[in-house]
C-alpha cells in the first residue's frame, strides 16, 4: 500500500491496521471496504383487525433485507482476489460475515467485478442474510419460551402428583423433575440430552397408566352408588363410599397428569427443532447416507434415528425425516 493510499484511507476514517469486514476466510482490505453498509431489518408482523377497532398483532420475528456494498480491489493480487470471491459465489455455501461487532450467516447472491486495469477491479457484492449470529434476542427468545413451557408443565405435574398421593407416581414425577434440571438449554439441547429427559417421562407415563387401570378396576367392583347393597355391613358401606370418593378425585388427576406429561414430552422434543424445523423426504435409502449428506458424518445416523423413533438404519418406502439441529454420535 502506497503512502498516498494510506493517507486516503485515514482521510475516510479508516484504520488500515484493523480488519473491518471478513466474509468466510476472505478479508476485505483498503478500498475493498465500504464507507458504510446499511443493515435494514424489520419485525415481521401479521395484523388482525377486530370488530370495534381493536387490533391484534402477531409477531413473527426479525426479517433482514440483503446487504450490499461496492469497493475497488487493487494491487498485484487483484486477479486472484476476484477469483476467490467468484469461487465463493459459485459454491453457494453459507458463510460468516463479520462487520466489527456484527456477525451474520450469509449466502453470496451476487458478485459483479468490473475489469478496468490489471491492478484495479471495481466490484459490487450482495449477500442474503440467513441469521444474525450476534443478536442477543435470538437464543434468549428460544430458550426463554421453551423453558417457560417446560417449567410450567413440571409445576403442574408436581401439583397433580400431590393430589394423587401415590408413592410410585410421586417418585416418577420427581425423577422427571430431576432429569429436566440437568438440561440448561432445551432450545439447543443435543439428542442425548433430550433422550435423558424423555426416558423418565415415558417411564412415568407407564406407571400412571398402570395406576389408572388399578383404580378403574377397583371402581368397577363397586356395582352401586356408594356400594349401598342390602345386607352389607355398615363398615363395608362406609369403606365403599370412601373408596369411591378417593377414586373420583384420583382418576381425573391421573388422566390430567398423563396429558401434562404428554405435552411435556413434546416440548422437550421440540428443542431439536427450536432453531427452525428441518426435514428431508426420500424414498428408500439408509440413515448413514442421510447423516453424511446433512452433517458430513455418517456416524451421526443415530441422532436422526432417535429424533424419528427409528431403530433400523435401513429405510423402506417414502419417509419424511426430522433432522436434529444438534446431533451427537
Amino acid at each position: 500500500m502506497s503512502f498516498i493510499s494510506a493517507l486516503n484511507n485515514f482521510s475516510q476514517g479508516y484504520d488500515p491496521s484493523v480488519t473491518r469486514v471478513v466474509l468466510g476466510d476472505f478479508e476485505f482490505l483498503d478500498f475493498e471496504v465500504p464507507e458504510r453498509i446499511a443493515i435494514p431489518g424489520r419485525q415481521k408482523t401479521v395484523l388482525h383487525q377486530m370488530i370495534g377497532g381493536k387490533r391484534t398483532i402477531d409477531v413473527l420475528g426479525i426479517e433482514y433485507d440483503p446487504l450490499s456494498w461496492s469497493g475497488i480491489i487493487t494491487g498485484s493480487q487483484s486477479g486472484d482476489r476476484v477469483s476467490a470471491l467468484e469461487r465463493m459465489r459459485d459454491a453457494g455455501e453459507q458463510l460468516t460475515l463479520t462487520l466489527d461487532n456484527y456477525s451474520f450467516t450469509v449466502v453470496i447472491t451476487s458478485f459483479t467485478p468490473v475489469y478496468e486495469f490489471i491492478y484495479r477491479r471495481p466490484f459490487t457484492i450482495e449477500v442474503a442474510i440467513v441469521s444474525n449470529n450476534a443478536s442477543p434476542l435470538k437464543v434468549d427468545a428460544l430458550t426463554g419460551a421453551l423453558e417457560g413451557l417446560i417449567d410450567s408443565d413440571i409445576g403442574k405435574s408436581l401439583g397433580l402428583a400431590e393430589i394423587i398421593d401415590v408413592d410410585s407416581v410421586t417418585s416418577a414425577v420427581t425423577t422427571v423433575q430431576s432429569a429436566v434440571k440437568e438440561v440448561t438449554d432445551f432450545a439447543h439441547a443435543t439428542v442425548e440430552q433430550v433422550q435423558s429427559v424423555v426416558r423418565p417421562i415415558v417411564a412415568a407415563q407407564v406407571i400412571i397408566q398402570q395406576q389408572i387401570g388399578q383404580l378403574e378396576s377397583a371402581a368397577n367392583d363397586i356395582t352401586t352408588l356408594g356400594g349401598l347393597v342390602p345386607g352389607n355391613p355398615i363398615s363395608k358401606t362406609i369403606s365403599n363410599l370412601l373408596s369411591q370418593a378417593d377414586q373420583s378425585m384420583k382418576i381425573p388427576a391421573l388422566y390430567n397428569l398423563q396429558s401434562v406429561l404428554g405435552r411435556l414430552n413434546k416440548n422437550v422434543d421440540s428443542g431439536q427443532t427450536a432453531d427452525g424445523v428441518r426435514s428431508v423426504t426420500l424414498s428408500g435409502g439408509n440413515l448413514y447416507q442421510v447423516a453424511s449428506d446433512q452433517y458430513g458424518d455418517a456416524s451421526l445416523w443415530s441422532s436422526i434415528a432417535s429424533a424419528n423413533n427409528l431403530t433400523d438404519p435401513q429405510l423402506t418406502g417414502i419417509n419424511t425425516l426430522t433432522i436434529p439441529s444438534n446431533p451427537t454420535s
